[in-house]
C-alpha cells in the first residue's frame, strides 16, 4: 500500500486503470439489465399469466376426460353387457323437443 504523497508504480497505475474499466463495465451492464427488466418484465409476466391460464384449462379438460372415461368403464364393469350403453351422471337428462 502506498502512503499519501507517494507515487504509484507503473504496474499499480495500470492495475488501477484496468480495475476502473472493469468496474465501469459492470456498472453499465447492471444498468442495462435493470432497464431491460423494467421494460420487458410486465410484458413477460402478462404472457406467462396467459400461458398459465391456458395450461390450467387444458389440465382441467384432461382430468374431466379421464374421469369420464374411468366412470364409464366402471359403469360398464358393474352393469354388465345390458347396461354398457348407459352412462350415469348427476346431470338431469337432456330432452330434445322437435
Amino acid at each position: 500500500m502506498s502512503q499519501p504523497g507517494q507515487h504509484l508504480s507503473d504496474r499499480e497505475a495500470a492495475l488501477l486503470t484496468e480495475y476502473e474499466l472493469i468496474r465501469n463495465e459492470v456498472k453499465r451492464m447492471g444498468a442495462l439489465v435493470a432497464e431491460i427488466n423494467h421494460a420487458e418484465l410486465d410484458a413477460l409476466t402478462e404472457s406467462m399469466r396467459s400461458v398459465e391460464q391456458k395450461m390450467a384449462l387444458v389440465y382441467t379438460l384432461f382430468r374431466s376426460s379421464i374421469y369420464a372415461h374411468l366412470s364409464q368403464q366402471a359403469a360398464t364393469d358393474q352393469g354388465g353387457a345390458g347396461n354398457s350403453d348407459q352412462f350415469q351422471t348427476n346431470c338431469p337428462p337432456f330432452e330434445q323437443s322437435l
